[in-house]
C-alpha cells in the first residue's frame, strides 16, 4: 500500500446519465421503477429490527443468470441508442472505459485486500473499452457462504428492506412494512459519468453503472450497512475506507449503520456522513484511489483488442496478458 500513498488522484463528481431497474424476471427497464425511498424517523427513534425475519423465504439471485455483470448496463444502452443516432460513444458521453461499480471496487481495494484474486477482461470495440468483471463466472460474487454466513448475507439485504419503503408517501410518514418480502433480484441502479484526474493532468474517462439501495426526503441517495458493534478503532482502520470507497463512486452521502447483536436484532442506528468516513480512515483513500488509476491507466494503454488483467496474491501483482476466454459478454449490437 506505502508505494501508492500518493494524494493528488481526484475524482469529478459523478454526473448521473440515466437510471434502469433490474426486474424478478430478467428483464431491465429504463426508469426508477424498483427506486425505494429511506423511511422517515425522529432523531429518539429506537429500532428493534430482527434481521433473520423471513430468511427461509427471500428470493435471492441465481448466479447462473448474473454471470455478465455488464449486461444490464448494456441493455439500458440500447434503449437510448437510437436517441444518439445508433452511436454508443454519444450515449455513455465519449466514455473511454464503460463497467459496473462493482469492478471499479474490486480493483480499488486491492492494496488492503491482498488475499483476494480479481480477473476483468477488457475489450475494446467501437471506441470504447468494455470492463467485465469475471467473478460471476469464477464463482465468487455470489458466495452467501453457509450456516452464519449465509445469515450475514441476508441480513444486510434485510436492513435495507426495513429502512426503506417502494411507495414514497409510506416512507414520508414512517410506514414499516414487516411483510414484504426481499426480493435481490429487484434493483434499482444509476449510470454515472465520471472522470478519474491524476496529478500528471491525465484523464481517464469512465461511465458506469452504480446499485443505488434508497433515496432520501431530500432527493439525497443513501446506503445501508449492518455493524456487529460500534464503530470503534478497528472500524476505522480496516473498514471505513471500503465504505467510503463504495460510497464515493455511486454519489452517495450517507450511510446508516445498523447496530445489530450475533442474533441479528438491531438495537441502534447511526447516520455516517461519507467526509466522516474518509477523515477517519487516514491515508487509504488516497491509495485505493491512486492504485485504481493506475490499473486503469495501463489498462487504456495496454488494450488494444482484447486483454486479461487479473490479480494474484501469490505474486502480489497485476498481470497483464492477451485475453483467451470470456471474451464473449458484449451482446451482438455492440460488436464492430
Amino acid at each position: 500500500a506505502e508505494v501508492y500513498d500518493k494524494p493528488g488522484v481526484r475524482l469529478t463528481k459523478p454526473l448521473q446519465i440515466g437510471e434502469f431497474s433490474c426486474h424478478a424476471n430478467l428483464s431491465v427497464t429504463s426508469d426508477s421503477t424498483n427506486l425505494r425511498y429511506l423511511i422517515h424517523t425522529e432523531d429518539d427513534f429506537e429500532p428493534l429490527f430482527n434481521l433473520d425475519n423471513g430468511f427461509k423465504t427471500y428470493h435471492a439471485k441465481d448466479p447462473n443468470n448474473y454471470k455478465n455483470d455488464l449486461k444490464h448496463l448494456q441493455q439500458w444502452a440500447l434503449t437510448k441508442r437510437s436517441e444518439q443516432g445508433g452511436d454508443f460513444r454519444k450515449v455513455f458521453q465519449n466514455a473511454e472505459i464503460v463497467c459496473c461499480r462493482g469492478a471499479l471496487t474490486n480493483m480499488a481495494s486491492t492494496p488492503y485486500c491482498g488475499r483476494a484474486p480479481w480477473r476483468i477482461v477488457a475489450v475494446l470495440t467501437g471506441g470504447i473499452i468494455y470492463l467485465h468483471d469475471c467473478g460471476g463466472v469464477d464463482g465468487k460474487t455470489f458466495q452467501t457462504g453457509a450456516g452464519q454466513q449465509a445469515h450475514l448475507t441476508y441480513w444486510g439485504h434485510s436492513f435495507q428492506r426495513m429502512m426503506t419503503n417502494k411507495h414514497q408517501y409510506l416512507a414520508s410518514v414512517g410506514g414499516f412494512d414487516d411483510s414484504e418480502e426481499v426480493d435481490c433480484r429487484e434493483t434499482f441502479s444509476v449510470v454515472y459519468r465520471s472522470d478519474i484526474i491524476k496529478p500528471d493532468g491525465d484523464r481517464i474517462k469512465l461511465t458506469y453503472s452504480a446499485e443505488i439501495k434508497a433515496i432520501d426526503e431530500n432527493d439525497n441517495y443513501v446506503d445501508f450497512k449492518t455493524q456487529a458493534s460500534h464503530l470503534h478503532n478497528g472500524f476505522w482502520l480496516k473498514k471505513s475506507w471500503f465504505w467510503w470507497l463504495q460510497c464515493h463512486l455511486a454519489g452517495v452521502d450517507r450511510v446508516y449503520a445498523g447496530f445489530r447483536s450475533d442474533l441479528g436484532i438491531v438495537h441502534s442506528i447511526r447516520k455516517v456522513e461519507r467526509t466522516h468516513l474518509r477523515q477517519n480512515a487516514g491515508g487509504k483513500c488516497d491509495v485505493v484511489m491512486t492504485f485504481l488509476a493506475t490499473v486503469l491507466s495501463e489498462i487504456k494503454k495496454r488494450c488494444n483488442d482484447t486483454l486479461q488483467v487479473s490479480y494474484c496474491p501469490k505474486t502480489r501483482r497485476v498481470h497483464f496478458e492477451k485475453a483467451t476466454r470470456d471474451t464473449d459478454f458484449l451482446l451482438d449490437e455492440y460488436i464492430d
